[in-house]
């Protein structure tokens, strides 16, 4: 057989060969495609956060959870509790006055505190959990201003042109001073002196005659005031239906027990 007769019998093997490697490159690049069609795109990653950004964020947190309290709490009992170093850096920037009782931390926002919640709503938070609990108090405390001024949940997210104030009843509210007074008179009368515990259930009788809201009121500024404390009695069977009564509603917890400084 001739060469070109070997080669013309050889051709239709040659092209079948390579229309096969065709197809076989053709289907590869085809399911690298796909792959790369179905593969999610990572999205890109948070940047890391600095050690003062953290430490910031878990101050901010306590600051709330205090809040959310009412102003006034245990470091050791909130949740998340409040730790020494949040504690030390709150006090040092003037947000918190830190006062032992019983060997015991209690914690009261002051007035540069509050003016500095006012200012950082919306302040970050640290990415965890931690805050769910903080969160539950908060939406504990909507819940009661809600229903004490018998509003929806979608009033609160309505723009008010006019705002709502009660001008007539706060001009014959007692000055604080007034009520100060008469609190501490009422106290050194029943405990026999200053700087002594007193349940709140042997207070109220002497102060009956004022509306209790405003004596509620005066008693939560003498705390952030730094002048008094309110605590509760932790042993239940101690806490008679007279002391619940009496008690004093901070946050979640009621308080029974007084104690002012002289």
């Amino acid at each position: 057989m001739s060469e070109a007769a070997v080669a013309k019998a050889k051709q239709p093997k040659a092209e079948k060969k390579a229309k096969k490697a065709e197809a076989t490159a053709s289907d590869g690049a085809g399911r690298k495609r796909k792959s790369a069609a179905a593969s999610p795109k990572k999205s890109p990653a948070k940047p890391q956060k600095t050690a003062e950004q953290v430490r910031t964020e878990k101050q901010t947190l306590a600051m709330w959870g205090l809040l959310s309290e009412g102003g006034a709490a245990y470091g050791g009992k909130l949740k998340p509790r409040i730790d020494p170093p949040e504690r030390s850096a709150l006090e040092q920037a003037g947000l918190v006055e830190v006062t032992t009782v019983k060997r015991a931390y209690l914690l009261t926002v002051t007035d540069k505190g509050w003016d500095w919640a006012e200012q950082h709503l919306g302040d970050p938070l640290p990415d965890n959990v931690t805050g769910a609990s903080v969160l539950h108090g908060w939406l504990a405390r909507l819940h009661t201003f809600l229903q004490a001024r018998g509003l929806r949940l979608s009033d609160f997210f309505v723009e008010q042109s006019v705002p709502v104030t009660d001008a007539p009843a706060a001009q014959h509210r007692p000055e604080h001073a007034v009520l100060r007074e008469r609190i501490r008179a009422a106290y050194q009368e029943v405990a026999g002196g200053f700087d002594r515990r007193l349940l709140l259930r042997d207070l109220r009788p002497r102060l009956a005659d004022l509306d209790r809201q405003q004596v509620d009121s005066a008693l939560m500024q003498m705390v952030r005031d730094g002048e008094a404390s309110l605590m509760q009695l932790d042993y239940r069977p101690d806490v008679t239906d007279e002391d619940r009564a009496a008690s004093l509603q901070i946050g979640n917890e009621p308080r029974h027990i007084i104690w002012i400084t002289v």
